[in-house]
């Protein structure tokens, strides 16, 4: 064991050492968050759950000036940190201005870049009034990077915040475009500038747009160039990090072992991937493309283990991939939410331990020691796909107006009906599509509703694009949240809110044979729904209504791993629309050839034993953004929390097929309006094997969020809207603090 490293991640917090001659040396404290280009570092984050569990990620972070031999210590010196904790860390490389958010995140004032390194003979200088001037952007919003730009006005735009040091005195300039947050950041970013270069002695002052003319003509005298007129308009130059990628990525695994008494890599098998693909004896590299996993097996060889970061890193030449495409070492029984989603079917042991399990429950984020068993976790999958936590209510309140909305044949037009209530046999047609408004008391006493734009398998776009804008309309109104949801795939709580009797049907006055799809956990949640009349629609584990009419004969098939209640509401539901007809059960794999002539011959069929072997994974947050140029910029919030919810922007909670999208109060109008937009992006590029057509998306507006959504969060307050501060609050302050500690300098 190495000695810098001596009871390293024995409690929560960060620890950082830099490379000095290829030794780890403990970095100071007061220095976190500042990295020098031309060195690297090791970084150990420890994490301790409500159990007192502990859990690690270690960095190696390198910087764009560092030597491939000290690049080369550092991962190796990762390797002895990582042996000093048993393997259990998390590994990830991290390369300099293509940090992972994960990264980013531990430092809440941003990174910042030096120049020169302990390599390079770099020496810091203490830089004063007469000495060198330096200018820096600060990028982003959550996360921030520092960075030292050529000093000059053209090196400026409109959109972001930028830091000129002139040793005594800090200037941070405000871009007229800048957001709340990105100026609030910049704001300690220049307080850290000050604490560390200059032992909290120079004096920072703020340029904006409450500034005197005098002010400012001396930020743009001290620059050296220009004036506000000359600072150039946002730039439309993406980031790296912007969310676009192919629909069709490659997504391929292989193995790594060491079988034959050499280290070899082979394919094992392309997307879409299945969790029974990884061997416990061995180690895996997943290439997703844009990133690089390296699995690790519990039973791997020591040799495995040590080898696969490298095989990794020679990996990424072999594909001509860019020097700083992230890799991540992870360890059997604790891979990320983000590794498990490039696997079509997962199962994870402790899976029901989740937040959306508790929150589908109606268990609040402190509930941690709750647990559910296997048949409880796949009941919810079976009643709500995986959109499980989005319960407003139990379904007791009313549908109080339903609208349907039909392209009309040959002409460029929607029909629009409202369609008389209460609805005569609980009856949605697929060639429609509906808005709904459903109404429901509070535990409060308080009204509320929800807005439900309902799409049919048969129904073309302009029909439901009509639904979700008069949802809109209508939630705007009433404060309401609006869900789109897709026949085939509605949540939990669409189908309690039918009160258990929802048949969905193409047609109305279809053509036999009818095929219905019944399932169901309880009288509340049971749906009826037609499938094409295919032997290809059939899965064991529900129960099937093959209806004749002209013969006044149903066919009730019983899938071997569905359930008699399934089959009893089978009867039962379909019954009430075909009362006269003759009810025979057919029982999976006893079926008579007549069944078959009228399924077009039996053929290949869902037969596996439960259909939810898909992973139910841990809510994720990710910040979305609308760029100049119109693309859509989609970062994770990792180890999110309330206060993460940036009021300027709109924000993504995925929950499995159940998408929330919430609103801040501060969004552009162009923001709102595009918001549904973000999220089908967001499915169309995201890695998993959901699709737009199965997703379930929720819209919900700052301070109205449903318990659903709060439940999410490790901790939640109602009034943090209220508390939260105005950037012109944090300027007072922030201006009355700086006249006090100037004050105290002189002294």
């Amino acid at each position: 064991m190495h000695p810098a490293f001596a009871n390293s991640g024995k409690e929560a917090g960060l620890e950082i050492w830099r490379v000095e001659e290829f030794e780890p040396v403990p970095y100071p404290k007061n220095k976190y968050g500042k990295f020098y280009e031309g060195d690297s570092y090791i970084i150990l984050n420890t994490k301790q759950s409500k159990s007192k569990s502990l859990s690690w990620d270690v960095h190696f972070w390198l910087g764009s000036q560092t030597s491939a031999d000290e690049a080369g210590a550092a991962a190796i010196l990762t390797v002895q940190l990582d042996d000093i904790l048993n393997g259990a860390p998390v590994q990830h490389r991290e390369v300099q201005d293509h940090e992972s958010q994960l990264f980013l995140s531990y430092f809440k004032d941003g990174v910042r870049y030096e120049q020169g390194g302990i390599g390079s003979g770099f020496k810091n200088v203490q830089i004063n009034a007469e000495g060198e001037k330096r200018l820096f952007q600060v990028k982003g919003k959550r996360n921030v990077r520092v960075r030292q730009v050529n000093l000059s006005v053209s090196s400026m735009n409109k959109g972001d915040c930028f830091i000129l040091d002139a040793g005594s005195k800090i200037f941070v300039y405000v871009g007229m475009q800048a957001k709340r947050v990105e100026k609030l950041k910049a704001i300690s970013a220049a307080n850290q500038i000050r604490d560390q270069d200059h032992n909290g002695r120079a004096k920072v002052d703020i340029i904006d747009e409450h500034s005197s003319n005098a002010d400012i003509d001396e930020f743009f005298t001290i620059l050296g160039s220009g004036s506000p007129d000359d600072v150039p308009d946002e730039s439309i130059a993406e980031e790296d990090g912007v969310f676009e990628s192919s629909d069709e990525k490659s997504v391929t695994l292989y193995k790594v072992t060491d079988d034959s008494g050499s280290v070899k890599i082979d394919s094992v098998a392309s997307k879409p991937l299945k969790q029974e693909l990884l061997d416990t004896r061995d180690c895996f590299i997943l290439d997703t493309g844009s990133g690089i996993y390296v699995w690790v097996g519990k039973e791997a060889t020591q040799k495995e283990k040590t080898e696969a970061m490298n095989k990794a890193t020679e990996f990424l030449k072999l594909k001509k991939y860019p020097a700083w495409t992230q890799v991540h070492r992870i360890v059997q029984g604790a891979e990320s939410a983000p590794f498990k989603q490039y696997f079509a079917t997962w199962k994870d042991t402790g899976a029901t331990h989740t937040r959306l399990i508790r929150s589908a429950m109606g268990y609040s984020s402190d509930d941690s020691d709750v647990e559910f068993d296997d048949a409880l976790v796949e009941s919810l999958k079976k009643s709500g796909g995986r959109a499980l936590g989005f319960m407003p209510d139990q379904g007791k309140g009313e549908i109080v107006r339903l609208i349907q909305f039909v392209e009309v044949p040959d002409e460029d037009e929607v029909r629009r009906t409202e369609v008389p209530l209460p609805l005569p046999d609980q009856l949605l047609l697929g060639f429609a599509s509906y808005a709904i408004q459903y109404d429901f008391i509070q535990p409060d006493g308080n009204k509320s509703s929800v807005l439900y734009a309902w799409r049919g398998t048969k129904a073309g776009s302009p029909s439901f694009d009509e639904a979700v804008k008069v949802c809109m309309q209508i939630g705007d109104d009433l404060d309401a949240v609006v869900v789109t949801t897709i026949q085939g795939h509605e949540p939990r709580h669409f189908l309690k809110m039918f009160k258990g009797e929802l048949i969905t049907s193409y047609t109305g006055a279809p053509s036999e044979p009818i095929l219905f799809r019944v399932s169901g956990t309880d009288e509340t949640d049971v749906r009826a729904n037609e499938v094409e009349a295919d032997s290809s629609s059939l899965a064991s584990d529900d129960v099937f209504a093959l209806v004749k009419i002209a013969q006044k004969k149903v066919y009730i098939w019983v899938g071997l791993a569905a359930s008699e209640f399934e089959k009893s509401m089978a009867e039962t539901r379909i019954g009430k629309f075909w009362p006269s007809f003759e009810n025979e059960l057919v029982q999976e794999g006893a079926e008579p050839d007549d069944f078959w002539d009228d399924l077009n011959g039996e053929g290949i069929y869902d037969r596996t034993m439960g259909k939810n072997s898909y992973p139910i994974l841990e809510p994720r947050l990710f910040h979305c953004r609308i760029l100049v140029s119109g693309r859509i910029k989609v970062e994770e919030v990792p180890d999110f929390q309330q206060d993460d919810l940036d009021v300027d922007d709109v924000m993504l909670l995925d929950g499995g097929d159940e998408i929330y999208v919430w609103i801040g109060s501060g969004t552009t109008e162009e923001e709102r309006n595009g918001v549904f937009d973000m999220a089908r992006k967001y499915i169309k590029t995201e890695p998993s094997s959901r699709t737009i057509e199965t997703a379930t998306i929720i819209l919900i507006k700052q301070g109205i969020e449903p318990k659903c959504f709060k439940r999410m969060f490790p901790e939640w307050n109602d009034e943090a809207w209220k508390l939260r501060p105005t950037y012109d609050e944090v300027l007072k302050n922030f201006l009355e603090t700086n006249i006090t500690a100037e004050e105290n300098s002189a002294l």
